[in-house]
């Protein structure tokens, strides 16, 4: 499952590409839940990410440098100087569980093997209606996070307002996001990260993500 290390996977983009996917799926979830922003094209590409199951980009496999440009402009401010205020505390809060569950989910078979099976559940249904993003797909993906995800620990709480986690149809959009989080911890598993190393070599993560905005730079149609 998720595993297409190559001999240059090791490298420190990657890692910094892997853990902004990490903290995009938590800015997603924290849209949603706080002020019920819905994630648009973001969700297509959050779930593509779970899907790509022999995908050898890491790059491809999480999207390209426009979806993850809001997470890689954070990733410095977060790594160097910590949280600013509650808000990045709570991603960090959201991030920092990925990255455990991903390693976690590495260690228990069972929790992996379900996971595969939910994914090639998708993928075929994604055959099917031609739409990554159709309802049932997001209920299946939502359904293999609770009964793959929500057996290890740490279990994530997501804080936000009642009406946003209430409703079904986001409970599910939310749910499909965090695997696309452990999507990309996993990804940064695989890629040499640990939390003790992404502390260690925070300035050259930090010097990695600029440069990755430097070189993709954005770009407007009128």
């Amino acid at each position: 499952m998720w595993s297409f290390l190559l001999p240059d996977a090791r490298r420190r983009r990657d890692r910094a590409l892997a853990l902004a996917g990490v903290l995009r799926s938590a800015l997603l979830v924290q849209n949603i839940a706080r002020n019920g922003t819905q994630p648009g094209e973001l969700l297509q590409i959050c779930i593509q990410s779970i899907l790509a199951l022999e995908c050898q980009d890491s790059l491809r496999a999480l999207g390209d440098i426009d979806s993850l440009r809001q997470s890689l402009a954070l990733l410095c401010p977060l790594l160097q100087r910590g949280p600013g205020d509650a808000r990045e505390a709570e991603l960090l809060r959201y991030s920092m569980a990925l990255t455990t569950l991903g390693k976690r989910l590495l260690k228990n078979s069972s929790a992996t093997q379900r996971v595969q099976e939910g994914i090639e559940q998708a993928q075929r249904q994604v055959v099917h209606f031609s739409d990554p993003t159709q309802r049932s797909i997001i209920a299946g993906l939502a359904q293999t996070y609770t009964e793959a995800i929500g057996t290890l620990r740490p279990r994530i709480i997501v804080s936000g307002e009642s009406r946003f986690l209430s409703d079904p149809d986001d409970a599910a959009r939310i749910r499909t996001l965090l695997l696309s989080g452990i999507r990309a911890a996993v990804l940064w598993r695989q890629a040499g990260g640990h939390l003790p190393g992404a502390i260690l070599e925070r300035r050259g993560l930090c010097q990695e993500a600029e440069e990755l905005l430097a070189t993709h730079p954005q770009h407007s149609t009128f």
